[in-house]
């Protein structure tokens, strides 16, 4: 029977035969190249696999992260990463300076303060992913603190490593509130907007993209919020930045170019594509609200990632002025002598060209 069909369609069959072979061969043969194109640039890297510290838990706000594990972002560039959550500004400091991450994610107000009072152990950042500022005090109207002024007398509640609390000093420099008049409780981050909540403290400090979605999960309207933000009351910046510390970043720049590459294509999938980002988070913690965590992503992205700036220039395309202005703030608070530029702090040296960084149509 095979020799008669051979002899009958034998041309035809071997056509056939050998489309369905080189068709079956293809992608075998695109998955081999990725995996011989990622181990190639895998050996160009200093550091092939590194460690990275979110600056926060896993929510929207730190949904880009994740993404670039699950969508092979860093792979692709050669670049094995193991994402861990955050629990403050100040915590993503201390895991780098001590060495257990090599790269991580804080707000710009906290690393300029780090430098300025640790010479010889400064950090650099190198993505600056929060153009917007995020920093807040959030309280129940009924509390009845309408303006900065008058958060004294009250007790106002935040994690020690928080980057609204770390930075408050320069918020209630710029707006004449007297310190010594405020007590803080500390408290755990999942605790913080809880307490607020059931009115252990009078105000909490955060980020507007933590805070009031959180509150908005507990069953506080937005409506019976009052939202103290930082700039609209004499303090401006950025927000979060990803950093590591001076040394790393000048003795691994084939890694930090291939980890910027990375991330840079997760932010844009995180604004065109709110879904799989959520899903990207559900999938490290699954006991997130998944429909609280997309208003939070469209906080996010309104407040933080689309601003004119970003829509006229690109992603981590920085106004140098408003850095300028926002080291100022806070030596001045912390009452920090001399001075600090903005080059021995943010580099751009390993940014994607402009085209790259342009963000994509918010899909809300």
């Amino acid at each position: 029977m095979v020799a008669l069909a051979t002899r009958s369609y034998g041309p035809r069959m071997k056509t056939f035969y050998s489309a369905w072979n080189i068709a079956a061969a293809i992608p075998k043969a695109i998955g081999c190249a990725l995996l011989l194109f990622s181990a190639g640039a895998a050996a160009q890297l200093e550091k092939p696999s590194i460690k990275f510290s979110q600056g926060w838990l896993f929510q929207a706000t730190q949904a880009q992260f994740p993404l670039a594990v699950e969508k092979g972002y860093w792979k692709a560039e050669g670049l094995e990463v193991t994402v861990d959550r955050g629990s403050g500004s100040a915590t993503s400091i201390q895991r780098v300076i001590s060495g257990t991450h090599d790269i991580a994610y804080s707000d710009v107000g906290t690393i300029v303060k780090w430098n300025a009072e640790n010479p010889g152990k400064e950090l650099m950042m190198f993505y600056v992913a929060e153009d917007g500022f995020p920093l807040v005090a959030v309280s129940l109207k009924s509390r009845g603190i309408v303006k900065p002024k008058d958060l004294e007398g009250r007790k106002l509640g935040a994690p020690s490593f928080d980057g609204g609390r770390q930075m408050f000093p320069a918020f209630a420099k710029a707006n004449s509130i007297d310190q010594s008049r405020i007590s803080w409780v500390t408290m755990d981050a999942n605790l913080r907007e809880q307490m607020l909540a059931k009115g252990d403290v009078d105000a909490i400090t955060g980020f507007i993209t933590s805070a009031i979605p959180t509150l908005n999960g507990l069953g506080v309207k937005t409506a019976d919020l009052n939202v103290l933000k930082y700039d609209d009351h004499n303090l401006d910046g950025f927000g979060n930045a990803v950093f590591a510390t001076r040394d790393f970043v000048e003795k691994n720049p084939r890694t930090v170019t291939a980890f910027v590459k990375g991330l840079n294509r997760a932010m844009k999938d995180v604004i065109a594509e709110p879904k799989a980002a959520i899903a990207a988070i559900k999938g490290r913690d699954p006991l997130i609200n998944a429909d609280l965590e997309t208003d939070r992503l469209r906080l996010y992205v309104r407040e933080l990632l689309l601003t004119p700036n970003v829509r006229a220039n690109g992603l981590s395309s920085i106004d140098a002025r408003k850095l300028e202005r926002q080291i100022a703030s806070v030596l001045d608070a912390f009452a920090i002598k001399g001075s600090m530029s903005v080059a021995s702090i943010y580099t751009e040296r390993f940014l994607p060209p402009r085209a790259e960084r342009m963000p994509p149509p918010f899909k809300d």
